[in-house]
């Protein structure tokens, strides 16, 4: 996203929808890509924020499964307790 920007910046007169489209078809086909297509942003700020809500899913997502595979790794101790 920072890249796209860079170049957005360098664009003189560029039409937002343009800049919109493009990076649409830049993505990488996933669930970001997905919705943008389904709905697309009106602007470049909307655009900007939905990137960053799927950015913030994925590293919780990947996090999260970080710390399931050390749960996992880690040696289970049964609880002989009854209740």
């Amino acid at each position: 996203m920072d890249r796209f920007n860079q170049v957005v910046l360098q664009i003189q007169n560029l039409n937002s929808e343009v800049a919109l489209h493009h990076m649409v078809t830049a993505l990488h086909p996933g669930p970001l890509a997905n919705s943008l297509c389904k709905k697309p942003a009106l602007d470049m700020n909307e655009m900007r924020v939905r990137v960053t809500k799927f950015m913030r899913l994925e590293e919780l997502r990947d996090h999260g499964g970080s710390v399931k595979a050390e749960h996992s790794a880690l040696p289970h101790q049964q609880d002989k307790t009854k209740i």
